[in-house]
């Protein structure tokens, strides 16, 4: 036989193989597909029935289907890589530590792997300020809050109920409540009052007793939720210290300095003079026949005659005209 002829018939025998390969790879791939996996039994392959391969761990692809909320999603894995995980780079898939993979046949085969990857449960968290997404097998809010170890206050407030079954891309917000108690203290003011006093002179006061302020004391309950305050209620309102009332004591008794004739000269304005009394002291003159006042400072004597004081011409006036000369008058302390 000629070498042509040999080379001739090694290159049909080669491309032969190639075709009963590909034809054997074609046959697992669809196996895998339609679910027929016991074709695969005598070669040690898993059947669709069994557990497949999770990233390490075993599930049962009827499992699979029916955990979850999405759709199951199935990639053809390239024969070029003999692991799961060179395959779904590959195809640039992401899996979630959460997400549950099964494969079949075994890429190690490197005949084509069905990569099926089933989804766990995305559910948001809203903690106070905070934003989580988490993803779950779990079915219902209470489990979700387990298994993530969520703790909810008895005053905190939820969204949903508990026994809540999840839903995709649901939102569960957690209300984060603090209720504390704020005590404040507030002054009470004071009364004073005024008493008189017949025996202490006109014009002298002195304290009796000292006033001080009390103290009222109230209490609220203030809530606040995810660290805002939202309300602040008065529980307790009390007086915890009465005030004490400031007690100021007048004088009433008239302190006579004389009585007799008031007449007038030119003198400061309510000024007048008096022969005993000194100088800077203020007199009250009274004119006794009408009764009206005015108030005078002594600002020296020399007073001849029968008059006790001599007046400046205004304060005259304001007791009687300064065409009556003289008057009687009564001196007592302003």
């Amino acid at each position: 036989m000629h070498k042509e002829e040999k080379s001739n018939i090694k290159c049909k025998k080669s491309k032969i193989n190639r075709s009963i390969q590909t034809f054997v790879s074609f046959i697992f791939v669809a196996c895998a597909v339609l679910g027929l996996g016991r074709l695969g039994e005598a070669k040690g392959q898993v059947s669709d029935d069994s557990r497949g391969v999770v990233l390490g761990a075993h599930v049962a692809r009827s499992s699979q289907e029916k955990d979850t909320l999405l759709p199951v999603e199935t990639y053809f894995g390239n024969p070029a890589y003999a692991s799961t995980e060179e395959q779904l780079k590959a195809l640039q898939v992401t899996v979630n530590p959460e997400d549950k993979t099964a494969v079949f046949p075994d890429p190690l085969l490197r005949i084509g792997t069905v990569i099926r990857i089933t989804r766990a449960t995305p559910v948001t968290v809203v903690d106070g300020k905070t934003s989580m997404l988490y993803r779950t097998w779990t079915t219902t809010v209470k489990a979700l809050f387990d298994e993530k170890k969520i703790d909810v206050g008895s005053d905190d407030s939820v969204s949903v109920k508990g026994d809540a079954t999840l839903t995709l891309q649901m939102t569960i917000t957690i209300t984060r409540v603090q209720i504390t108690h704020v005590t404040t203290r507030e002054p009470i003011d004071y009364k004073t009052v005024n008493k008189d006093d017949p025996t202490l002179e006109k014009g002298v006061t002195k304290t009796q007793q000292q006033g001080k302020k009390g103290v009222r004391t109230k209490v609220f309950e203030v809530r606040r939720e995810n660290g805002t305050e939202v309300s602040r209620t008065l529980k307790d309102n009390t007086v915890t210290q009465e005030p004490v009332e400031a007690i100021i004591i007048h004088g009433t008794k008239v302190v006579l300095l004389g009585e007799g004739i008031a007449t007038w000269f030119g003198a400061p304005s309510l000024s007048a003079a008096h022969n005993s009394l000194p100088r800077g002291t203020k007199v009250l003159v009274t004119n006794v026949e009408n009764g009206k006042s005015v108030t005078v400072t002594i600002i020296g004597g020399g007073i001849q005659g029968r008059a006790i004081i001599d007046l400046s011409p205004d304060a005259f006036k304001q007791l009687a005209p300064l065409g009556d000369g003289i008057m009687q008058v009564r001196l007592t302390k302003p």
